[in-house]
Order: C-alpha cells, then sequence, then structure tokens
C-alpha cells in the first residue's frame, strides 16, 4: 500500500487507528496520521480539531450508528466533503451512518480540506 504524502504506515501497513467512545481533542503533533472510529459510541462523539497547520491530516470512521462531529475551532472554516466548499469560521461536520469516513488535510493555514469521503456529511 503506497502512504500518503505526510503519512507513514506502520508495520502493518495500514495507519494507526484510535476508537473513542466519548469527546477527544485531537492534539497536533501527538495525533497526526490517524484515525479515528467510533465503534461502540453509544451517543454522538465530537472530536475537536486542532489548529489548523499546513500538513496536519486526519481520518474518521463512524464506527457505530451514533453521530461523530468533527470540530474546528471557532475561528477555522472546514469544506463541506460533497462540494468542497469551505463553511462558515466555526461550523462542524457531522455523520451518523456506520461506515461513513471522511479524511482531511490543512493545505492553507485556518482551513481543512476533505480529500477523500463516503456517506453523506452535513455542515451545522
Amino acid at each position: 500500500m503506497a502512504d500518503y504524502v505526510g503519512f507513514t504506515a506502520n508495520g502493518a501497513g495500514s495507519f494507526p487507528v484510535e476508537q473513542k467512545t466519548a469527546d477527544y481533542t485531537i492534539v497536533a503533533g501527538q495525533d497526526q496520521c490517524k484515525t479515528f472510529g467510533t465503534v461502540g459510541a453509544s451517543g454522538t462523539v465530537v472530536f475537536a480539531l486542532p489548529a489548523a497547520t499546513v500538513g496536519q491530516r486526519y481520518r474518521f470512521l463512524v464506527g457505530a450508528a451514533q453521530e461523530l462531529r468533527i470540530d474546528p475551532n471557532g475561528t477555522e472554516t472546514i469544506g463541506l466533503p460533497s462540494s468542497g466548499v469551505q463553511q462558515s469560521a466555526g461550523a462542524y461536520l457531522t455523520a451518523n451512518a456506520a461506515g461513513e469516513f471522511l479524511e482531511i488535510e490543512c493545505i492553507i493555514a485556518g482551513t481543512w480540506t476533505p480529500m477523500a469521503f463516503n456517506g453523506t456529511w452535513t455542515a451545522v
């Protein structure tokens, strides 16, 4: 499997996966290159993004039929996966069907760009 630019695959040939069943604040640097899933969640799980600095990339997978929310800070924007259009500052993305997936990357400081996705993601 080829690595994405900026990602290093682990020895198993995949990216590290962390399952979360409660809200989680992503730590820049420490959490870089991770896939976050929600297997076992019994309610909404909010992933608070770190400040968007160029080169950061994260992946998210709805692992339970519960809301997974990706929340940039109040001054930053995130693109709607279906169109790529940046949403208003502080808007978050949400999905709730098991198997929905989103990969985001910061290409321009202060903005998160969708790189790959499946399912229906909504901006709120």
